[in-house]
């Protein structure tokens, strides 16, 4: 359990990151340049703290125990699903060096579609305003290399990520409805 205040707990992440940002992930080619650690939206529910993490390789919301949680005892890796106003999501148990446990639901990993710091910020705002509403049809985030960001995170090596060399072709426009078009030309840069 954590006795600080979201406040604190966002600046002690973002801390936590910045550091792992410049040791062990330094010169890793997966990092997206333009991009900074940053957290936002650090806040109180039912007891724990959540907030959302970018950082250069990945962005993920970020949940800490609360008083009555026993996370220490959970296995490194360990997954589970945990509801939210919004939906189920998949979270991955993990003990960040300065923060101790905690679960992470990873919303994109690696950050190659953001192509400016203010990009990754709305979608993670979007994000984060959406998960603790009751919207119809809940949230579907993108999907995400539960591997690859497991790797990262137990600060194991990565091999370079190299960009498709066969990404989905765009639809011809009489083929598909224009909303289906949209977020298959939006998502073809990932």
């Amino acid at each position: 359990m954590h006795t600080d205040t979201p406040e604190q707990l966002a600046k002690r992440v973002t801390a936590a990151f910045e550091h792992i940002h410049t040791g062990q992930m330094a010169g890793l080619p997966l990092l997206n340049g333009v991009l900074s650690v940053q957290t936002l939206g650090f806040q109180a529910f039912e007891g724990r703290t959540l907030g959302m993490l970018i950082t250069p390789w990945m962005m993920s919301l970020v949940l800490f125990p609360g008083e009555h949680d026993d996370w220490a005892s959970l296995e490194l890796g360990t997954r589970q699903q945990l509801e939210f106003p919004s939906g189920s999501y998949r979270f991955l148990s993990n003990v960040i060096e300065g923060l101790g446990p905690v679960q992470m639901h990873s919303l994109h990993s690696p950050m190659r579609r953001f192509h400016t710091q203010q990009s990754a910020v709305a979608e993670a705002t979007a994000f984060v305003s959406r998960l603790l509403v009751d919207p119809p049809g809940g949230v579907k985030p993108d999907p995400v290399d539960a591997a690859l960001l497991g790797k990262i995170l137990r600060g194991e090596h990565v091999p370079a990520l190299e960009p498709d060399p066969h990404p989905d072709p765009v639809p011809d426009p009489g083929s598909a409805p224009l909303a289906v078009q949209t977020a298959q030309v939006a998502g073809a840069g990932d």
